[in-house]
């Protein structure tokens, strides 16, 4: 049975997110070392300030290193977090007649891949978000 943890802040669920995520994007503190071997979640819900939990520990936006592209629509965040890829260096590549994460890559030079597991917030790829804003 796969349990799923509720965010303390809003009451809805999260997603579970492995630690090296977690420890990579915390800004640097004391507390970054009693996270290890705990079992983390994050809030994706962009009205909520809290950004990881765990049973008696969270986290908020403002102790991230970069903010979260789930819950910032601004053009300056990061939708690659592996090349620091913006939201705005997509939409202007588009601009520019980009169709394909690898034509956006090549037009901005930022080709760096295969960290998602620490640098990206969930601990995942940033394929399908980035295909998403490619879209809009």
């Amino acid at each position: 049975m796969k349990i799923i943890q509720i965010c303390p802040k809003c009451g809805l669920p999260g997603v579970k997110v492995n630690e090296k995520a977690v420890i990579y994007n915390l800004k640097k503190s004391k507390e970054a070392k009693l996270i290890v071997k705990l079992k983390w979640s994050a809030c994706i819900n962009p009205e909520c300030e809290c950004s990881y939990y765990t049973k008696g520990k969270v986290f908020t936006s403002a102790d991230l290193v970069k903010p979260l592209f789930y819950k910032d629509k601004s053009y300056n965040v990061p939708i690659c977090y592996c090349t620091d890829l913006t939201r705005g260096e997509i939409k202007n590549a588009v601009k520019n007649g980009c169709e394909s994460i690898s034509e956006v890559r090549k037009f901005t030079k930022k080709n760096i891949t295969g960290h998602c597991e620490k640098m990206n917030p969930l601990g995942k790829c940033c394929k399908q978000v980035f295909l998403r804003t490619i879209k809009q």
